[in-house]
């Protein structure tokens, strides 16, 4: 048997899930009496499915499951004729008309047993899933989605399953109302300023502008103002504030602390920077990686679309871990590539963050960041 693997899947660590589930229930959804709560996982991490479910009751609302398998799912997409696996359940859109929010964790253990699956069929089962996923957007359902960390996700990375399972775990069960403040100073600190510039001891020089592109707080909790203006989504775990810059103010130099990609862990990177295009200096450990995977990028995948500041206090290391990697409390990615949907105006089929791990970054003169550490 696989390490980690108990007689009926993964093993994970024990834990006590209440407190977290409450946190997520009321402080980052706001599930209110009455309410009708879906939430949707997988037999292997039912503990925590159940935990959010009763939650949902604590708060004076009502939980609907939906569960699956691995098993279930490969099954499905290999058994299921074309024809029916295309078919849209009109009845979940009915009874979509009755459901107030949605929480979501991952529905299977290892994606990697669906590899196989001919692609056809999994196309085909993906024109159901975003017909009811259209349905959720037009309807303005409030929708929270938290992974759930396993040994199969973990495969590959430079971090063990039990310092990514307590780190996870750590980020998501952080104080959101201090992140609504620290993510509402720091982007009213963004808005309008005229010139930032991005330093680090390690050789990072880098001034751009925002000009009047939207500055984003991802900080966990949806809020009466996130609403009003069709916000209906989080994502944990959380605390980001994020900016598409004006893509040809970029410029400048850009050594990359961290960058995780197909497995491959790329440090050090020296980039030159000019009207946001990036291009490699020299030939460093990684460089024939990281020019593969722009080169076989379409679209603007070689110019920075975005850059982005890490608030939450629970995730102490960079491991390759997307959920986490950009939330790392103090430190700043530059992102490669698409940006259109929160405001640039990069077209790629390419996002990919690099990261600068003690950053001073200084916003007309003031400074921000401080080594990593922040001055709000």
């Amino acid at each position: 048997m696989p390490e980690n693997e108990g007689a009926v899947g993964p093993a994970f660590p024990a834990m006590d899930f209440r407190p977290i589930a409450d946190k997520i229930v009321s402080t980052c959804l706001g599930v209110r009496p009455g309410q009708v709560v879906q939430i949707g996982g997988g037999v292997h991490n039912f503990a925590f499915v159940a935990a959010l479910a009763a939650a949902v009751r604590r708060a004076g609302g009502f939980a609907e499951l939906s569960v699956t398998s691995d098993e279930l799912q490969v099954e499905t997409l290999t058994t299921v004729p074309l024809e029916y696996l295309q078919m849209v359940p009109r009845h979940r859109l009915r009874w979509l008309e009755d459901v107030d929010a949605i929480i979501v964790t991952d529905a299977v253990a290892d994606p990697r047993r669906a590899a196989a699956v001919p692609e056809e069929r999994v196309r085909t089962a993906q024109v159901a899933a975003e017909a009811v996923q259209r349905h959720i957007m037009e309807r303005g359902i409030r929708w929270l989605y938290v992974p759930f960390p396993t040994p199969a996700v973990r495969a590959g990375l430079p971090i063990t399953f039990q310092n990514l399972w307590d780190m996870f775990w750590r980020a998501v069960d952080v104080d959101y109302r201090q992140l609504q403040q620290e993510g509402a100073a720091l982007a009213a600190a963004l808005e309008g300023a005229g010139e930032l510039r991005l330093v680090s001891d390690n050789g990072t020089d880098l001034r751009l502008e925002l000009g009047d592109r939207p500055v984003l707080v991802d900080d966990g909790v949806m809020s009466d103002a996130d609403l009003a203006q069709g916000d209906t989504a989080i994502n944990l775990p959380a605390g980001e504030v994020f900016v598409a810059p004006v893509e040809t103010s970029v410029n400048g130099r850009l050594v990359v602390d961290f960058a995780f990609r197909s497995g491959q862990v790329m440090r050090g990177l020296q980039l030159t920077v000019e009207r946001g295009r990036v291009s490699l200096e020299g030939s460093p450990p990684g460089g024939c990686a990281f020019r593969e995977i722009l080169l076989t990028g379409h679209g603007d995948a070689d110019i920075i679309g975005e850059l982005g500041i890490g608030l939450n206090p629970g995730v102490d290391r960079f491991c390759g871990y997307g959920p986490t990697d950009e939330k790392r409390r103090g430190t700043v990615h530059l992102g490669l590539g698409e940006n259109r949907y929160f405001g640039g105006a990069n077209a790629a089929d390419l996002h990919w963050d690099l990261f600068v791990e003690r950053p001073t970054l200084l916003v007309d003169g003031r400074v921000l960041i401080e080594g990593g550490q922040m001055r709000l």
